[in-house]
């Protein structure tokens, strides 16, 4: 227990330093750092044992990060259908080189695994940039806003459903996948989530020299969204192991497993607030 409040907090940290940090190199290390781990790790899960196969993932999945959030400000210009292509090609070519040890599920897995959580937290890098192409609403202060938002939704939701899960759980959520988590935990997560991101956006108009550009009323509906899609996370994270028979994905985080048991949230949570964001800007300004 005392290893795992460690660990939690040293997260809790890290976090606190992605958010004021954002336009330093910090949140760009890590992504780069906690998606190859995951990648390779997700690999290693999936039985996956063509040494190549882990350099075509790791490999691709670093590429698909520079892509996603550093294309516009590099001046590349690869069309990405075909460079999906060449990719699914070379691994399936590995299975004709290593037939009998790699098979097509090797293959098929290796390209989830490798741009699952490195396109999801791409979107925290992308979000970053984005204060760049929309400079007349977004200032920095909105862009540290919206990191601590994605972090806070899928931290804040988690804890506040454990504490409302030991409370006053009774009816299963989802007793199959994970056989913990309760209704009442869900709403619980929710709700308290869901204010400490209300109290930080009015905060953010307070502080920053311009308001949010997206009302708060839509902000409130995403709020209580953010709880929502990061337990879908968790859920589709826990059904993986339990096809697979594992209690964790690993064990790099003391106390909590592996890198994959702390961002299964993150992972729809980020893509989500982004879409989100993106979509209202393209509509409005």
């Amino acid at each position: 227990m005392k290893t795992r409040v460690i660990s939690g907090l040293s997260f809790g940290l890290l976090g606190i330093a992605i958010v004021v940090l954002t336009f330093s190199p910090l949140p760009d290390v890590m992504v780069y750092a906690i998606s190859l781990m995951s990648v390779y790790e997700l690999m290693k899960v999936f039985g996956v044992v063509n040494k190549l196969m882990y350099v075509f993932g790791i490999g691709f999945s670093a590429l698909q990060i520079t892509y996603m959030a550093y294309s516009a400000q590099l001046g590349i210009s690869i069309n990405p259908v075909l460079a999906l292509m060449i990719y699914f090609v070379a691994l399936l070519m590995l299975t004709l080189i290593d037939f009998g040890r790699t098979t097509f599920n090797h293959a098929a897995l290796t390209a989830f695994a490798s741009m699952a959580l490195p396109g999801a937290l791409s979107c925290f890098l992308k979000m970053r940039n984005m204060v760049t192409d929309y400079g007349d609403v977004l200032t920095r202060g909105h862009m540290r806003f919206l990191i601590w938002f994605c972090l806070a939704g899928a931290v804040f939701s988690d804890t506040f459903a454990l504490f409302a899960g030991v409370k006053f759980g009774k009816h299963k959520l989802s007793p199959r996948i994970s056989p913990k988590k309760t209704v009442e935990g869900l709403i619980g997560g929710v709700i308290g989530s869901a204010v400490i991101n209300i109290i930080a956006l009015l905060i953010c108009n307070a502080v920053c020299y311009k308001p949010f550009p997206i009302p708060v009323w839509l902000m409130i509906l995403v709020s209580l969204a953010v709880p929502l899609v990061g337990t879908l996370g968790d859920l589709t994270a826990s059904a993986i192991k339990r096809n697979y028979g594992i209690k964790d994905f690993g064990n790099i985080i003391p106390g909590h497993g592996g890198i994959m048991d702390r961002m299964d949230s993150i992972s729809f949570v980020a893509p989500f607030v982004y879409a989100v964001l993106y979509i209202y800007l393209e509509l409005t300004v």
